[in-house]
């Protein structure tokens, strides 16, 4: 007596919702999630999509381009233009604070 396996058919090999690394449309390593998408009907096939995660700017949620992600860690997650205003305002903030203290000495009479 043999055991015979039956096989799913309507098993897919990638689960939703999973990060795996891919491709963007410059050829860059991105981590990228996959989204399957079920049609209304029986008939209508199970279509299955790896989308790019990018990185999102701190300050103004605009995405990260390729050499702001490389710089991520430097740059606070946040894109150029947001990091030269983030280091003007500390700049002049520390202008203000670091103002030269002058000693007089006064002599009695």
């Amino acid at each position: 007596m043999t055991l015979i396996k039956k096989k799913r058919l309507n098993k897919s090999p990638i689960r939703p919702g999973k990060i795996l690394q891919t491709n963007d449309h410059t050829g860059k390593q991105v981590s990228g999630k996959v989204f399957m998408t079920k049609g209304f009907k029986i008939e209508t096939p199970e279509l299955v999509e790896i989308i790019p995660i990018y990185t999102k700017c701190n300050s103004c949620q605009i995405f990260l381009g390729s050499k702001e992600t490389d710089l991520a860690d430097v740059l606070n997650y946040n894109c150029i233009e947001c990091f030269e205003l983030q280091i003007e305002e500390e700049f002049s903030t520390n202008m203000v604070l670091v103002s030269p203290i002058v000693v007089v000495k006064r002599r009695r009479k």
